[in-house]
């Protein structure tokens, strides 16, 4: 579930909307890439790579319109099994984004894929819902699952939300969960600093957990250093 040096994960998403509504009238679409490196796959303030380098790259395809679709591949994307092991993820996804009087926005649909866990296009999936203006951005995470062991709908079951800011080289993110599960819910607060283009560090700490959350509030914070760069 990409989250990329510790920020949201539709980054790369907004990015490419945004790079759609300026593109030139001339350019009915574009092909683009990315690769990246950091030292732990941090996720909504989880190390979920067991600690370990994460290797990851990104295929996109855009349209001057605004539509988008592409695909994310990482070397780790689960926390440790009970064989000791990460799975490898790939993310594909699709999506709606642009920019009116100031006022940035980004509604797509992804679904996550763990070979080594066997979870399949589909089973595993979020819609997710981003404005943005001056530096701010609200970004909603919604449940919208198709778990082949589940009976029951799940859409909207859980819901993870983001409020960030961003100004010059300096970031700040407070997300939260809102899960189904009873008393696991819980929010942490991700710094971020860029002093080159595609180089950011970032501090992640947890700040408030229920009884049975995935992590705790008395966990260390988590330190992330990460490298992109476009192909």
């Amino acid at each position: 579930m990409k989250n990329v040096f510790g920020l949201k994960k539709t980054v790369i998403a907004s990015a490419v909307a945004a790079a759609s509504v300026m593109a030139p009238a001339i350019a009915a679409a574009e092909i683009s890439g990315s690769l990246g490196i950091a030292s732990m796959y941090l996720w909504r303030g989880q190390d979920v790579s067991a600690g370990t380098a994460n290797v990851s790259g990104s295929l996109d395809f855009t349209t001057d319109v605004g539509l988008y679709a592409g695909t994310w591949v990482s070397s780790a994307g689960t926390s440790v099994n009970s064989e000791g092991t990460t799975s490898t993820e790939t993310d594909f996804y699709a999506g709606f984004g642009g920019e009116a009087g100031g006022l940035s926005y980004d509604l797509s649909y992804w679904t996550y894929v763990y070979p080594e866990d066997d979870v399949g296009a589909g089973e595993l999936a979020e819609v997710i819902a981003s404005v943005g203006m001056a530096g701010f951005s609200l970004t909603g995470y919604v449940s919208a699952n198709n778990l082949s062991d589940s009976d029951e709908e799940n859409f909207g079951d859980d819901l993870y939300l983001t409020l960030g800011y961003e100004y010059d080289k300096f970031g700040v993110l407070v997300g939260t969960w809102d899960l189904d599960a009873d008393d696991a819910n819980y929010t942490h607060v991700d710094l971020s600093y860029s002093p080159i283009e595609n180089l950011t560090f970032t501090v992640s700490k947890v700040v408030d957990s229920d009884e049975f959350a995935a992590v705790t509030d008395d966990q260390d914070p988590l330190f992330v250093v990460g490298y992109s760069f476009p192909l």
